[in-house]
């Protein structure tokens, strides 16, 4: 215990006070938010020269893969399958269908401009569900590259940064801040439940909250999205096992259990606020340690490319959520 502490100790630190610094900056920068900050900071910092030290290796490696999955653990606190009831039939059928129309263009777009399978699919899993926590869902359950996965969730997270800026711009254009439609778009397109919660919130607290629950619905059906991208894999290549519940990773399974209980007994407030709060450190630590083991030569290897991709994907992702609110709501 001590030679692993000792090991993963000085990588584990600097993503430590990275992610700390990205929770006080996040504050005076809300619209661009702590995740984003921890990230793009790695990023910077991890060029110029700070991830050239070997002994960080194990501890950044140890925050993009433990501490973000615990994250995942704890978000299963927050949430209660009440929540679907409370978005509707219209709500339910609107979420399903834009995230089996974002993993088909994300698989079908991909195929068709030659990027990795592993990518293509982490990006349909990450734009689907829920940023970096799906795409850390996802990375294990088909065996991805981890170069694939640091590339994803940069992506993901630089896109997902910019639709919470225009969002809300784009809703006062579209629904006049209609509370039902203007929340599904923002909790139907954004990655992240932070991107989510900043984008709401600059429309109005009703927006924010109606639009978190269209988030949750699709955070709900994580599990779904793994077995899908998991069974195409496999169909392709033998060696990937189809997902079945005792497959599942244990992260997922953890946050199915946490879910349930607070379904079941909802837990004390100050329990789920904890919990919630230290769900939220372990993440904006994670996505510290990821930006930290991103090169700018591996984005600039599938950079233009990745790009134009990522550009598109959003497009269609916003016009399929435009489109299908037209005729749900």
């Amino acid at each position: 215990m001590g030679n692993q502490l000792r090991k993963i100790g000085p990588g584990l630190l600097v993503c430590m006070i990275i992610g700390t610094g990205s929770l006080f900056a996040g504050e005076w920068f809300p619209n661009l938010g702590a995740g984003s900050i921890a990230i793009l900071s790695g990023i910077i910092l991890g060029n110029l020269g700070v991830s050239k030290y070997s002994r960080l290796d194990a501890g950044t490696k140890f925050s993009e893969s433990t501490l973000l999955y615990t994250a995942i653990i704890l978000l299963g606190a927050t949430v209660s399958f009440q929540a679907i009831a409370a978005i509707g039939w219209n709500g339910a059928l609107f979420i399903l269908l834009i995230m089996m129309s974002t993993v088909t263009a994300a698989l079908w777009m991909g195929k068709r401009m030659g990027l990795p399978e592993d990518f293509r699919m982490l990006m349909a899993g990450g734009n689907a569900v829920c940023g970096s926590s799906a795409i850390a869902a996802v990375a294990p359950a088909i065996g991805a590259d981890e170069k694939q996965k640091g590339l994803a969730i940069t992506m993901v997270n630089l896109t997902g940064t910019i639709l919470m800026l225009v969002l809300p711009w784009l809703v006062g254009l579209l629904y006049s801040d209609r509370i039902l439609p203007s929340s599904a778009l923002i909790g139907g397109v954004l990655q992240s439940v932070g991107q989510v919660v900043a984008s709401g919130s600059m429309v109005s607290e009703e927006v924010k909250d109606q639009a978190s629950i269209f988030k949750i619905v699709r955070i709900l059906l994580l599990a779904g999205v793994i077995s899908l991208l998991v069974s195409l894999r496999g169909k392709k290549q033998p060696s990937v096992q189809r997902t079945k519940w005792y497959t599942i990773p244990w992260y997922i399974k953890g946050f199915f259990i946490l879910c349930t209980i607070n379904t079941c007994l909802a837990l004390p407030e100050l329990l789920e606020l904890s919990m919630k709060k230290t769900g939220n450190f372990l993440e904006i630590t994670a996505l510290a340690g990821i930006g930290l083991r991103v090169k700018f030569a591996d984005l600039i290897a599938q950079g233009a490319k990745a790009g134009l991709y990522t550009v598109l994907l959003a497009s269609c992702q916003l016009a399929a959520a435009v489109i299908l609110i037209l005729l749900l709501f």
